[in-house]
């Protein structure tokens, strides 16, 4: 019974060793008689998106065999072909391909050698491709329309804008400059103004914003046109001469002697206004002889009580050509809101030199742009910075614009 069960066995192992020899080089007829070789592989496979093209990029493969890339996309019926120009991991490969809609692409990127074989190639999947419906969407970089510019002593303007949007890049300013040409200056994503020192006032400013759809694109958009800022002209001191008190029932009277007139007596030495203890707010109304669209103001606090009592802290002017008689604010409009600032940000009471240089140049407040003129101002204080129920005030300065 044991030998008839080992002849058995001798024969199943002899068939199956006859079989492996039959069939274990059948798959060279499938393969023509030749060895599949497979080129190394590509690393770090990435892209950029741009403006109707993209850009692939990947480290080489260290295969030294390989001898191109061929790349391609739309079902393979577009193609580029690239030379490996490195072996190395630590380079990169670049190539842009144009030429392309606005619309996602997935591309393939094949390793090939000298002698035709093939890699089993890697996808590059989701690369969006940008171009004119981004564009159209763009939108400029806001000005600050509560305070779009300054126009500072030194004859140099800064214009504010509002923080700019995701994805912008930076804004292009363009004006004119003094000399009569045509000037461009860049405003940088992190700032919210820009300085022009030669701007020629009067004449017109435009800007237009640029834009990365991501951070690691390769080209920037700008938006389809260019926007107009608020012209700017030149600022000029009104004339004081003119000026004169104008007191109306609701105003408030003088007190110890400082009168309205002080204030624009053109000396920036004691005394000046100073308004009796009774309750804030109080206010004074004054007549600068003629209409004119206000651009800044400048006070002059009282130095012996800087930054304390009642030098004003916050204040509201207000503008009309024909106040009502009885005083009231019907008549009246509220031009803008200002708060004195003290540059050191110390307690009350405590000044620095810098505080009192700041104060003694006169502490300057623009005006919104665009403002109609007026001939009579009124001038509401508050709040002190002592927290008083009374305010005095030096000298104010008054500046208008000059068209």
């Amino acid at each position: 019974m044991k030998i008839r069960y080992s002849i058995a066995a001798f024969f199943l192992a002899s068939i199956a060793i006859f079989a492996c020899k039959k069939y274990d080089k059948d798959y060279k007829a499938f393969l023509d008689n030749h060895e599949v070789t497979y080129p190394g592989l590509a690393s770090k496979v990435t892209f950029h998106p741009g403006n109707l093209r993209a850009v692939l990029v990947w480290h080489p493969s260290p295969d030294p065999s390989i001898k191109n890339y061929k790349i391609t996309w739309n079902n393979a019926t577009d193609s580029v072909i690239v030379d490996a120009t490195s072996h190395s991991p630590a380079d990169s490969i670049s190539v842009s391909i144009p030429n392309l809609k606005e619309y996602v692409y997935s591309f393939r990127l094949v390793a090939r050698d000298d002698a035709g074989n093939s890699s089993v190639g890697q996808d590059i999947n989701n690369v969006r491709v940008y171009g004119p419906a981004y564009q159209s969407a763009l939108l400029n970089r806001s000005y600050n329309t509560a305070n779009p510019f300054q126009v500072n002593d030194n004859g140099s303007v800064r214009l504010f804008f509002i923080k700019a949007d995701t994805g912008n890049v930076s804004t292009t300013i363009k004006y004119t400059n003094t000399a009569g040409a045509e000037a461009t200056k860049e405003l940088s994503v992190d700032s919210s103004g820009i300085t022009l020192t030669d701007l020629k006032l009067g004449t017109a400013i435009q800007y237009r914003s640029s834009y990365k759809p991501t951070a690691d694109a390769v080209d920037v958009f700008n938006t389809t046109s260019f926007d107009d800022f608020p012209k700017i002209y030149g600022i000029v001191e009104c004339d004081k001469s003119l000026f004169k008190a104008y007191n109306l029932p609701t105003d408030i009277p003088s007190a110890y002697g400082w009168e309205t007139y002080y204030l624009w007596d053109k000396s920036t030495n004691e005394p000046g206004f100073h308004t009796p203890g009774t309750s804030m707010p109080q206010w004074f109304t004054f007549d600068m002889g003629q209409q004119a669209s206000l651009a800044k103001m400048k006070i002059w606090q009282r130095t012996s009580a800087l930054y304390n009592y009642g030098n004003p802290k916050r204040f509201e002017i207000y503008g009309s050509n024909s106040p009502n008689a009885d005083g009231s604010y019907d008549s009246w409009t509220k031009l803008a809101s200002f708060t004195s600032v003290k540059p050191s940000g110390l307690p009350t009471g405590q000044t620095t030199q810098a505080d009192a240089d700041f104060a003694a140049a006169g502490e300057p407040f623009n005006f919104p742009a665009d403002l109609p003129a007026y001939r009579y101002i009124r001038f509401k204080v508050l709040e002190t910075w002592g927290g008083t129920n009374y305010f005095h005030l030096i000298e104010l300065t008054m500046y208008k614009v000059d068209k």
